[in-house]
């Protein structure tokens, strides 16, 4: 195949399923025009999917879970793989999101990293839905610490989405930013579309030398193109996810106050959040139904923010290590549990939207420990011209 012929499958593929991809320099993509794959996607080892059948079929609902920090390896990820697959059959899962530290404690160095089978595939192999992942701190870090100063590891993340030979091909993660229509109300409508914002180039502990991920040249161009992106959206329920908290009741806290006990170790001007809190106010104020995030690694439903508006902000970082709250008043809750691994179900219909949060013990066994069901935070109403 020549390199012509590849950029134009490349191409297709990602226009096609109408998924706008961004480089890692953070470029910027329309739906009308076919999107610049990541550079550094092996052109030799390209996963290309079957084509698969356009039926306009209205959908009525979708069921998704929602996990993070989770890419451990060890037994508390298994454990909760497994309740994940048992809940999957009981009451049905159409995708997964991941709010990100995919793979402790430092990311991936390669596709062929054996990371991705032991802290991905293994954990996950017998819950068959795709995964819609996002980049977290640890998958941008070159030490143990977590620092976030590597965002070029990032990388390999998003080239495994493009990889021909994978173990399986439920990882999606299309650029370190993006969008995802899900379902459909028509033709041209969606049920649900995802945005998933790359949180760590504006939380870095440690700044990155790299240009390519400086807030002129990837911050900024990344608050743009998803606030024009949200504002262009047509679908009835616009859902946020990305790692960094916007509120957490957690160690990190909340963003603009980032870490306040541990900032004297950081170099970054921006490891308190202030521009990554502004950055979230502008592309989804009042626009977003739900914003889930991780980083803390607790199970937490926050009330709504005033200057967010009245969409759910959950945080959902208990996938495979757990920790105790910080100040558990900090942000007034709906509910939050510490110190247990755990995850989020949700179900979405037109008009209302089913919260489950499900706890899994030491010993693997899962209990369902809040259940909610609301109506829609975000009155459904004509995209907005950006």
């Amino acid at each position: 195949m020549s390199m012509n012929r590849r950029k134009f499958v490349r191409n297709l593929l990602v226009s096609g399923a109408s998924v706008p991809v961004l480089t890692a320099c953070g470029g910027s993509s329309s739906t009308q025009e076919a999107a610049e794959v990541l550079p550094g996607a092996p052109e030799d080892n390209l996963h290309i999917p079957d084509e698969p059948a356009v039926v306009h079929q209205p959908t009525e609902e979708l069921r998704f879970m929602v996990i993070g920090d989770m890419g451990t390896g060890g037994l508390g990820q298994y454990q909760v793989g497994a309740a994940m697959a048992a809940l999957a059959a009981e009451q049905g899962c159409d995708f997964v999101l991941g709010t990100g530290d995919n793979i402790y404690e430092d990311g991936v160095r390669s596709v062929e990293d054996r990371r991705f089978l032991e802290m991905f595939e293994y954990p996950y192999q017998n819950l068959d839905v795709p995964f819609y992942m996002c980049l977290g701190n640890h998958d941008c870090a070159s030490t143990p610490f977590g620092g976030g100063s590597d965002n070029k590891r990032g990388d390999h993340q998003v080239a495994y989405h493009y990889t021909r030979n994978r173990y399986s091909n439920k990882w999606q993660m299309p650029g370190r930013y993006y969008r995802q229509p899900l379902g459909e109300l028509s033709a041209t409508r969606p049920f649900m579309e995802l945005f998933a914002v790359d949180s760590n180039p504006l939380t870095s502990f440690y700044p990155d030398l790299d240009p390519n991920f400086s807030w002129r040249n990837y911050g900024y161009p990344q608050q743009q193109w998803m606030r024009q992106a949200v504002r262009q959206s047509k679908a009835h329920w616009k859902i946020a996810f990305s790692h960094v908290p916007y509120l957490s009741n957690g160690k990190h806290g909340n963003a603009g106050n980032l870490d306040p006990g541990m900032r004297w170790l950081f170099t970054s001007p921006d490891a308190d959040g202030q521009r990554y809190k502004a950055f979230m106010e502008d592309a989804f104020a009042h626009q977003v139904d739900l914003i889930f995030t991780g980083h803390d690694h607790s199970l937490q439903w926050l009330q709504p923010a005033p200057a967010m508006g009245p969409a759910a902000i959950i945080v959902s970082g208990a996938g495979g290590k757990k920790d105790k709250f910080d100040d558990a008043n900090r942000n007034p809750a709906v509910f939050q549990q510490e110190n247990s691994l755990g995850f989020v179900w949700v179900k979405l219909t037109m008009e209302t939207m089913t919260i489950e949060f499900h706890a899994v013990s030491d010993s693997g066994v899962r209990q369902l420990i809040h259940r909610q069901e609301v109506v829609k935070p975000i009155a459904a109403s004509a995209a907005v011209p950006a």
